[in-house]
């Protein structure tokens, strides 16, 4: 490989979410965190330089998006999704998160229902909770090892007042990434319920071997037209904490209204960091980001022959996108709560557990594998060598 994904930096000490953050959370330095969704690679070189070049600059004024800004994420859609978006469809909105409860807020009531497939990334589910509105949920039914959506149910879940739907692609936690055919099913219930479709894609550009990626915005234009579709290059190139997103809204009227809502809690303006991120990671990052994808389905593969070696009664759900493995934990035949007692206590791994995700989601664990292969293998060893513990019963 060109680049190196071996090498273990370390991220204590400064300030991390996914280390400092869950030390403190757990009181215990000494475990080795899995949970947090970012990577433990450091950032292309580009995008590096380009912090440099702000740094060397010496001021950091109020900073607008630039045409490059626009040019480059168009460029990288058409280039690796083929998707065309013409530049007056995008918004920044500076992270996921918030654009979910902005869009929430701009077009919907409180008391009004929103659909959301769980298990479910926890802030989209409070995407609704915190605004008021109502939770339809919608279960992801497993079937021979992969889950599906069950639209048949979500035919009777939805009522006069649900005016949303919240749709995770690819999926966080389970790692399905949507066939055409399922975002067509979709995207046609929201048709003919009069829904505004708000598509979570963050985690587009991450996929495993075999599986595509497909694009909400390649939909049908009936459908484009009830679309928000939310995007990021912080997931794909590790730099969350630059602070940095972009919604694509294909309807002028309700683009207009998104734009009001932005401009009226006053978030309409990026660092001069994330400006300059988007316009390297886009132009001048394509060789880190292919060996990247290797490294994950590498860390894949070793992951599931470690646990099928050593650890067999977790079931690992086939990942088809995200850095992110779903594990099925009721064979072990132990409560949530008794697992993550011994994940923090006898392995010193800490992971997410699935009630994190919602009810849908207890009895399963998430683990982030975007690490260097030597401290997956560490964090491994520590589970294996508590295994014995765990299945007899701890």
């Amino acid at each position: 490989m060109a680049y190196d994904f071996d090498t273990i930096v370390d991220r204590r000490n400064t300030n991390c979410g996914r280390w400092d953050t869950m030390d403190k959370k757990y009181g215990n330095r000494r475990l080795i965190h899995l949970g947090v969704a970012d990577m433990d690679f450091r950032a292309p070189q580009p995008i590096i330089d380009g912090f440099r070049e702000c740094l060397d600059h010496g001021i950091f004024g109020y900073t607008d998006v630039s045409e490059a800004f626009y040019g480059s994420f168009i460029s990288w859609m058409e280039r690796k999704h083929a998707v065309n978006i013409n530049k007056k469809e995008i918004l920044f909105c500076p992270r996921i998160n918030i654009s979910a409860r902005l869009c929430v807020e701009t077009f919907t009531k409180p008391g009004e229902g929103i659909i959301i497939q769980t298990p479910a990334y926890a802030p989209l589910y409070d995407a609704i909770v915190k605004n008021g509105r109502k939770v339809i949920e919608s279960r992801l039914a497993a079937e021979n090892g992969k889950y599906r959506m069950d639209l048949e149910q979500l035919e009777k879940a939805v009522t006069p007042d649900t005016k949303m739907f919240l749709l995770c692609s690819p999926h966080n936690p389970v790692g399905r990434v949507w066939t055409k055919r399922e975002l067509e099913q979709v995207g046609e219930f929201c048709l003919k319920h009069r829904l505004v479709l708000y598509a979570d894609e963050i985690h587009g550009d991450i996929t495993a071997q075999g599986a595509d990626f497909v694009s909400t915005l390649s939909l049908r234009e009936e459908i484009r037209q009830l679309l928000v579709m939310a995007f990021s290059p912080t997931k794909t190139f590790n730099i969350p904490g630059v602070i940095l997103s972009y919604l694509v809204i294909p309807d002028d009227g309700m683009r207009k209204r998104m734009e009001n809502t932005i401009d009226r809690t006053g978030m309409h303006n990026p660092t001069v960091f994330a400006v300059k991120a988007a316009e390297k990671a886009y132009t001048e990052c394509d060789g880190w980001y292919r060996e990247m994808l290797a490294y994950i389905n590498g860390n894949d593969a070793y992951t599931r022959s470690f646990f099928a070696a050593y650890m067999p009664k977790f079931h690992i759900y086939p990942r088809e996108g995200t850095y992110l493995l779903w594990m099925d934990c009721s064979g072990l035949g132990c409560t949530e709560e008794e697992l993550e007692t011994w994940f923090l206590e006898k392995a010193q791994v800490s992971v997410y557990m699935g009630s994190v995700f919602g009810e849908a989601g207890r009895g399963y664990i998430r683990v982030n594998i975007a690490s260097p292969r030597k401290l997956l293998e560490q964090a491994y060893r520590r589970m294996a060598d508590a295994y014995g513990e765990l299945v007899s019963g701890m």
